[in-house]
């Protein structure tokens, strides 16, 4: 593989038309093919407690997490079939979800300075059934869907304020880094993952063996 170019389309994701006009975006770019789509488009930052959530924060979440994912895959899908060696090594849909989309409840880092984590992890969840039954119905089509779901990956120095409590939570003793996930996209993106479709690729250190056990 040579050199490629790198380039940068300034979107909001979060209707089906503007998920339309990025399609239409790269559809111009790459000779009407598409072989790997990620979405990870993705929003934090809540700290309300139970009782006094703004609607609003409702709305961000799932219109960012759930239906950016939605209709953008559909949006490129044409492309991505036209780019797909069916089964031999078909098209990728990569969809970034979270380990709380998988555990029922909240890890306890989750739970501090009273503030609750339902919206963000309620559509982790809800992406994370997006996801699947995309898989049912594209993986036929030459389409491979899978969820990554990351643990605790900070993308700056300063993303939580008690990063030694977290830390505590996690059997590795560290947070994940950007190579932790890259790592895992270069997998399900390489035709060593052609025959793996609608499954959920965990990246968190050993997080949920904790999260499970404070559940049983």
């Amino acid at each position: 593989m040579g050199p490629g170019v790198c380039y940068g389309i300034e979107a909001n994701l979060t209707s089906k038309e503007a998920c339309e006009k990025l399609a239409a975006e790269i559809k111009k770019l790459g000779n009407e093919k598409l072989d790997i789509l990620v979405n990870n488009a993705g929003l934090v930052g809540y700290n309300a407690t139970l009782t006094d959530f703004p609607e609003q924060v409702w709305d961000d979440m799932y219109n960012l997490h759930v239906k950016s994912v939605f209709y953008l895959t559909i949006a490129c899908l044409p492309l991505l079939e036209k780019a797909s060696n069916k089964f031999i090594d078909p098209s990728r849909v990569i969809i970034t979800g979270s380990i709380l989309g998988i555990g029922n409840g909240e890890l306890k880092f989750t739970q501090g300075r009273g503030s609750c984590a339902l919206p963000y992890s309620s559509s982790k969840h809800a992406v994370h059934s997006v996801a699947k039954n995309l898989a049912v119905h594209l993986t036929p089509r030459g389409v491979n869907v899978n969820i990554l779901a990351p643990g605790v990956t900070p993308v700056r120095d300063s993303f939580f304020d008690n990063i030694d409590v977290i830390i505590s939570e996690i059997p590795q003793g560290r947070t994940g880094n950007e190579s932790d996930i890259a790592g895992a996209v270069i997998y399900l993106s390489s035709r060593a993952s052609s025959w793996v479709t609608g499954t959920e690729i965990v990246v968190d250190g050993g997080t949920l063996l904790n999260f499970k056990l404070s559940n049983t």
